[in-house]
Order: structure tokens, then C-alpha cells, then sequence
């Protein structure tokens, strides 16, 4: 009798009726105790977010931190005769830390007045805007425009008006003292987040810090779980999704503050309203694939309205030429073909990571869906191969070649 063989048949059948008990215990606390298990996910997601602050921190931050340190290993093999990785390493963490946090607050101090005296100069003129509006439609009243038609637009005029003052006067105001409140009440989930940030921060160091040892960690668990061949083909599609993450936020967000600056150039140049403020709404807005430009530009157009139409019209043929430039030119030449996805495929990924995650599914919805794209595009070759049609996958290609 071989014992061996048969020690190995016995540990896969305790490993299976073990495994197929935790699933029957799963499924029963599913069906009667539901809240259970929600409150364990909710328990141990609490317990983990400083780690996945930390860990996004680091990522974001993984490109900057590599200049600087390249930057300062040039400079120390310039002066200095011993090399110091250690650190090197560490430095280039503190300065990256700094350099981003002197953007955030330059970009604060610059933009944050220029947002609030646009609002102000919107409260303002909102008054105005509406008695010039009813000045041109008693003007309209002289014409030969139908009498009950004018009575019909001053009535929906003097509703709007009433209703707008109704709404700033007993529905904004208490809400913002209810948004006062919660804010107040929720003080604690406030330090709370900040305390996850800031521990976030210590994490994103000390995984930056040690990336190099992390990174041979998880190789080897994985190769020690995964064959060989399947280890190296999950290492490939963790490289292209990094690829994929990093080259289209990247990319996207240099594309966006190049828009943002356009923007903010031509709007100064003709002594455009609110040029602070719209530049900033068609920037950030121009980080969301397909949709962003016109989330961006119709609100900056009414903006722009309340005070010359003129100039609105002005605006809007700038921005479509700008979009244009952008589509054509600017983005492709800053991005490239990162995705390898047609404009179908991004319309779907926008609309249905939008609808799940909000405004973060539309960011990036475009790369997770890349991803996603991919490894089916992998699987179906391996399958098309293992079931000896290779032949129908060389057609596809020949009708359909990839782009280069």
C-alpha cells in the first residue's frame, strides 16, 4: 500500500470538508444573521483603513519619491565620496511629503479667496439679474409680441423670483445651520478620518521606505501559493495594471491642469468673469473622460451669463475649441493609446462605475475597466487555445489588429 499517497488523498479530503463547512457557515449567517457579518466587514474595514490610506498614499506618491531620490543620487555621487541608500531613501520621502504639501497650500492660498469673492459677486448680482431680466420683458410688452403671451412670462418670472427668495430665505439658510450642526456633531468622524490620514502618512513612508523588501515579499508568497507559469503570468497583469493606473492618472492630470491653465489664460486675457473660478471647474472636471468637459463648461457658462451673455458666447466657443485640442492633440499626445479601449468601451465603464462608486467610479472607471478588458482578453485566448481554435483568434486579429 503506498502511505503516502494515501496520507495525501486523506489531508485533500479534510481540506474539502473543512472548506465546505466554512461555506455552509457563510451561507447560514447570511441568511439568519445577516448583520453579523456586516458588522465584522464594517469592524475589519475600520480596523484596515489607516493601512489602505497608507497604501494609496504610497502609490500616488511612488513616482515622486523615485525622481527626488534619482535627483539626490546624482547630487551625492557628485560630492560625496560614500553612498548613503538608507538615507537617501528616506529624504526623498520627507521632501516629496513637503513638496506636496507647499502645492496644496500655494494652491489654497491663490485659488480659495478668488472662489469666495466669485460667489460673493454671485450673490450679489443674482437681484440685479432678475430686474434686468423683468426691464427686457416690459420692453418686449410695447412690441408686437402677444400681450398674454408677456403676462405668461412675467407670472413665471415673478414665481421663480419669489420662490428663489422663499428658498434663501427659509430653506438655505436653516439648512446650512443643519449643516452647521451635523458638522459639529460629527466632529469625531472628523479626527477620526485626519487620525487615519495622518496614520496613513507613517504607513505610506515605511511602505515606500521598504518598497524594494515588500514587493520581494509578495513575490515570494506568490510564487510559493502559484506555480511558476501562473506566478509570472499574474506578475505580468499586476505590472500592466500599475501601468495602466499610473500612466492614465498621471497623464490625465497633467492633461487637466495644462486645460485648467489654458483656461485660466484666456478667460484673464478678456477680462473674463469669474476667471479663477471657472478655470478651476473646467480643470477638475476635465479629469473625467467623455463627460467632464460638459460638466465642466455648462455651469461656467451660466456663471458667465448672470453677467454678459456676450462673453458667455465667447466662452463656450473657446471651450470648444479648446476640447477639441485637447481630443486631437494635447490628450494623445500626453497620454497616448494608455487604455486600448474604444469609445464605446469608455462610455460603458464611465456609466457603470459612475452609477456604482459616483465621481471617484467615473475617474477610474476608465483604467479599472482596462484592466478588466485585458485579463479577459487573456482568458479568452487561453481558452480558444486549450480548446485547439486558435485558428478563429488569428482571424480576429488579422480583421482586428491591435493598436500599436
Amino acid at each position: 500500500m503506498d502511505f503516502k499517497n494515501e496520507r495525501k488523498k486523506t489531508l485533500y479530503l479534510v481540506l474539502f470538508f473543512l472548506g465546505l463547512l466554512l461555506i455552509s457557515c457563510i451561507i447560514i449567517l447570511l441568511v439568519f444573521h445577516p448583520n453579523m457579518l456586516t458588522s465584522a466587514f464594517d469592524t475589519a474595514l475600520a480596523m484596515l483603513q489607516p493601512f489602505l490610506y497608507g497604501a494609496v498614499i504610497a502609490y500616488l506618491l511612488n513616482p515622486a519619491v523615485s525622481h527626488m531620490e534619482h535627483l539626490l543620487l546624482k547630487v551625492e555621487k557628485r560630492w560625496c565620496r560614500k553612498e548613503h541608500p538608507g538615507l537617501l531613501r528616506m529624504f526623498s520621502i520627507l521632501l516629496s511629503f513637503l513638496l506636496i504639501i507647499l502645492i496644496i497650500l500655494l494652491l489654497v492660498g491663490m485659488i480659495l479667496p478668488e472662489i469666495i469673492t466669485s460667489i460673493s459677486g454671485i450673490i450679489k448680482q443674482l437681484p440685479g439679474v432678475i430686474q434686468d431680466f423683468q426691464n427686457w420683458i416690459s420692453t418686449l410688452d410695447q412690441s408686437d409680441l402677444s400681450h398674454e403671451l408677456i403676462t405668461y412670462i412675467n407670472q413665471i418670472t415673478e414665481t421663480l423670483s419669489s420662490r428663489l427668495q422663499n428658498f434663501l430665505a427659509t430653506d438655505l439658510l436653516p439648512s446650512m445651520q443643519a449643516v452647521i450642526s451635523n458638522v459639529t456633531s460629527s466632529f469625531l468622524d472628523l479626527i477620526n478620518i485626519l487620525k487615519n490620514f495622518g496614520i496613513g502618512c507613517i504607513v505610506a513612508t515605511y511602505l515606500l521606505g521598504g518598497k524594494e523588501k515588500f514587493l520581494a515579499q509578495g513575490k515570494l508568497v506568490l510564487y510559493s501559493v502559484f506555480s511558476r507559469k501562473w506566478a509570472e503570468r499574474i506578475l505580468r497583469e499586476l505590472r500592466y495594471a500599475d501601468k495602466m493606473f499610473s500612466g492614465f492618472l498621471i497623464g490625465k492630470l497633467i492633461d487637466s491642469l495644462i486645460i485648467g491653465i489654458l483656461c485660466f489664460l484666456f478667460c484673464f486675457l478678456v477680462n473674463m468673469p469669474y476667471a479663477m473660478l471657472v478655470s478651476l471647474i473646467v480643470g477638475i472636471t476635465n479629469m473625467i473622460p467623455f463627460f467632464g468637459p460638459y460638466l465642466g463648461a455648462i455651469p461656467s457658462a451660466f456663471l458667465i451669463l448672470i453677467v454678459s451673455p456676450s462673453k458667455c458666447l465667447l466662452f463656450v466657443v473657446f471651450i470648444i475649441i479648446l476640447q477639441q485640442i485637447d481630443g486631437n492633440i494635447l490628450g494623445p499626445f500626453i497620454l497616448g493609446d494608455k487604455v486600448g479601449l474604444s469609445g464605446f468601451w469608455v462610455l460603458f465603464s464611465i456609466l457603470v462605475f459612475g452609477s456604482l462608486w459616483g465621481l471617484l467610479g467615473m475617474l477610474i472607471g476608465v483604467p479599472v475597466f482596462a484592466v478588466i478588458y485585458h485579463l479577459l482578453q487573456k482568458l479568452i485566448g487561453l481558452a480558444l487555445t486549450a480548446r485547439k481554435q486558435t485558428r478563429l483568434l488569428e482571424n480576429y486579429r488579422q480583421q482586428f489588429p491591435p493598436k500599436s
